[in-house]
């Protein structure tokens, strides 16, 4: 192929992957299919061309849905789809030009949440504002992440998905000590709220992807993923506690303790709040200056709960 042709080829391709970026799907598909006809055995510009078609039908689908959020939901759903399966029928990675994509769909969708606010009830606002900083978050404009994310917790402080989603993105941005003080915190208040799979932090894996190599999954691994975070040092940033939020937490030890007793196939994700919420009165005591015999009371306790996470804790 003569060194021109090379040139046109590979401009063509810029030119496609630039109309990704922009979310021109039809503009791509002419692009892609102009440098088709200089070489149509070109693997990228067949990945490419594939690519643009499929979501030029996904988008107009998604125009003609009736709410924003109805398009941001469906824009979501076809990424996932996209991203796990049509993408390995490709003829090559084509990595690049995915990245592209993933950009201009995950906007659009942030785009049509935040659209859809205007006609909403104050209620239903935060959760899409929760949705709008995920899919901002999907194509790495933490900043705006940011922005929404700060929108919920200003009305909903003690929401423990959107604490989890902000610490991921202070992660991302490399605020390793704001990112471990916020995930510590979701996974006290509801550690059932955090959504694992949409984590991208790497602090909050390790532990995970150990829990789940030695059996736990579900709900139990969510629970014990703080208690092993907190031995490990990965949940190692702490916050000093209000004097009601100590009321509080002592109240939850209270009622946690009662309802271990009383339990049976729910015992290993209740033993888990526990221990955390002892890890935390321990954190308490020891900000406080508090005596030692209190701590030494509360390591007893863990030990009689469970030796092996006493040991691992306490060495």
């Amino acid at each position: 192929m003569k060194s021109d042709t090379v040139s046109t080829i590979a401009d063509a391709l810029e030119s496609t992957i630039e109309a990704f970026r922009d979310g021109d799907f039809g503009r791509a598909e002419i692009e892609a299919e102009s440098a088709l006809a200089i070489d149509f055995e070109h693997s990228s510009i067949q990945s490419a061309l594939k690519c643009a078609v499929f979501w030029k039908d996904r988008i107009a689908r998604a125009d003609s849905l009736t709410t924003p959020e109805g398009r941001g939901d469906f824009l979501l759903h076809e990424w996932e789809g996209f991203s796990t399966r049509f993408r390995f029928h490709l003829d090559e990675p084509f990595e690049i030009g995915l990245e592209a994509i993933r950009s201009s769909v995950f906007n659009r969708a942030a785009v049509a949440f935040l659209e859809q606010i205007d006609f909403e009830e104050a209620g239903h606002r935060p959760d899409l504002l929760l949705k709008a900083a995920k899919a901002y978050k999907g194509n790495g404009s933490f900043d705006k992440a940011l922005e929404c994310l700060e929108q919920v917790l200003q009305g909903r402080p003690d929401d423990a998905g959107a604490l989890s989603e902000m610490a991921d993105c202070f992660e991302a941005v490399g605020d390793s000590g704001k990112a471990r003080l916020y995930f510590r915190e979701a996974f006290y208040l509801n550690a059932q709220a955090v959504d694992l799979d949409q984590l991208q932090s790497s602090i909050v894996r390790n532990v995970s992807e150990q829990l789940v190599g030695s059996g736990l999954v579900g709900a139990e691994l969510k629970e014990w993923i703080p208690v092993y975070a907190v031995i490990q040092g990965a949940f190692n940033v702490k916050r000093e506690l209000k004097p009601l939020e100590v009321g509080q937490l002592k109240q939850g030890i209270h009622a946690l303790k009662a309802e271990l007793h009383g339990s049976s196939g729910t015992k290993p994700l209740v033993l888990a709040k526990l221990l955390n919420r002892y890890f935390w009165l321990i954190d308490h005591f020891f900000s406080v200056k508090e005596e030692r015999s209190k701590i030494e009371d509360i390591l007893l306790n863990i030990k009689l709960l469970d030796e092996r996470i006493y040991e691992l804790y306490t060495h």
